[in-house]
């Protein structure tokens, strides 16, 4: 990643991204309170006062020209890896950097929580873990708030690439961590019960959900800096329910349907 540091013990994080969606194609780049998404998320991840440095991992396929361009426009840390192989972009950003934790961050999910960031860091660090378990009273009630970042171990990144599933290049492992959660150290941390919201979509897959965005943005930041608190849009969106109408059609993709089963499955066996 241009401009990187060192981190050592300290923690990276990468934001995934690319142009070549095929529901909502250069959603990254599209504006949103007056600047690209992925600056907008870029500037939440930062924020999260243990992240030693955050950049963006995009492809080296020449659809992600334009979005490198800005990047470099803006100053924005970035590294180049294969179009379709998302999980060798978080290794070769482990492998620059040497860093004990890693966050992954989704470049379509604008409303990333620098605090859950933390969280969820502080718990991997105290109790020298690989992976976290967010303690939530209804399956699946935090995929559309908080499933858009997560953290784990270098440890537990470099075990995904044994993976089979061809699936986990692309979802940087996850289907590999949810089966494979038992040879880990997983530490288990509560959020506030605001922050479970079962049905609701804050990622950027379709045009509606953009909408959505949009308009959650600009009610809620304040400041005009993308800095606002989460619970402060959630609260919004609580006070306007017509407002989740926006994108309640939105189905979400084949591969985090299947995930999110897998997911629901193994939470079935902890119980």
């Amino acid at each position: 990643m241009r401009r990187a540091r060192r981190s050592r013990a300290g923690c990276v994080a990468g934001i995934q991204a690319r142009s070549s969606s095929t529901r909502l194609p250069g959603k990254v780049l599209r504006d949103l309170g007056g600047r690209a998404m992925i600056e907008q998320v870029w500037r939440r991840t930062r924020a999260a006062t243990l992240v030693v440095d955050a950049g963006v991992l995009t492809s080296d396929d020449e659809s992600d020209d334009p979005l490198v361009e800005y990047l470099e426009s803006r100053g924005i840390p970035f590294r180049r890896g294969p179009l379709h192989d998302v999980l060798a972009r978080y290794l070769d950003l482990l492998e620059e950097s040497g860093a004990r934790h890693v966050v992954r961050v989704k470049g379509d999910c604008p409303f990333v929580d620098p605090d859950f960031i933390d969280l969820q860091l502080g718990a991997l660090r105290a109790f020298r873990a690989d992976l976290v378990h967010v303690a939530s009273s209804v399956p699946g009630a935090i995929e559309g708030t908080l499933g858009g970042q997560s953290a784990l171990s270098a440890r537990a990144l470099r075990l995904c690439e044994a993976s089979a599933d061809p699936r986990d290049r692309e979802h940087v492992g996850s289907f590999f961590l949810v089966r494979n959660a038992h040879r880990m150290k997983t530490v288990e941390v509560e959020v506030d019960s605001r922050f479970e919201c079962p049905g609701l979509r804050l990622q950027v897959d379709e045009r509606a959900d953009l909408t959505f965005a949009r308009r959650v943005w600009e009610a809620v930041d304040h400041e005009g800096d993308g800095s606002f608190p989460l619970a402060r849009a959630l609260r919004w969106i609580h006070a306007h329910p017509e407002v989740r109408l926006m994108n309640s059609d939105v189905i979400e993709s084949a591969d985090n349907r299947a995930l999110r089963a897998l997911s629901r499955a193994a939470e079935g066996g902890r119980a």
